[in-house]
Formats: structure tokens, sequence, C-alpha cells
């Protein structure tokens, strides 16, 4: 069993995806959608009915003439039940003003 590192991605997109259920986070590219799925359930008990994954391709880049490339990275959407949400992702009303 491997452990699956989530990082929540906390942009303008994401907290408004976040009021509507959906949560972004950044996943290592070896992991999958049940791995994802299993992962959120056990660390904010939560239960997903939707894991979307993209992989978002590495720009490449040139510095003093030295052409390299970042690294690639994906990226999961997962939808929660109706009523649930991830601590992460709240704000309260002092700090959106």
């Amino acid at each position: 069993m491997s452990i699956v590192a989530l990082r929540p991605v906390i942009t303008e997109k994401s907290m408004n995806l976040a009021a509507r259920g959906v949560y972004m986070f950044d996943v290592s590219l070896a992991t999958n959608k049940p791995m994802v799925a299993k992962a959120i359930k056990e660390q904010f008990k939560v239960d997903a009915i939707q894991v979307r994954a993209m992989i978002i391709k590495g720009k490449v880049k040139k510095f003093k003439g030295v052409i390299g490339k970042r690294k690639d990275k994906k990226r999961v959407y997962i939808t929660v039940k109706k009523g649930q949400k991830i601590g992460v992702f709240n704000i309260s009303d002092k700090e959106q003003k």
C-alpha cells in the first residue's frame, strides 16, 4: 500500500469550486483515481463521488542560454457528496473581506 500525498491547491479558482463541492489537489504522477478516492476518504472522512484527473505538462524554459523543462504534475478535481466539506478549503467571512 502506498501513501498518496495530497497537496491542496489554494487559488481563486479552487476556492470558487470549493463553494460548489469540488476540491482541487496536486498528486504525484504515479497515483490513479481509486488511490486518490481512498486517500480522500481516509484523510478527510468525506465520500468522493467523482474524481477527475489531468496531467499538466511542464513548460520549456530558458535561463542564461540553457534550455530546461519544468516537471510535469498531476492535478485532481474531487467532487464530494452534498453537505460534506474539506476543512482545508474553508475560509471564514472575515478572511474573504
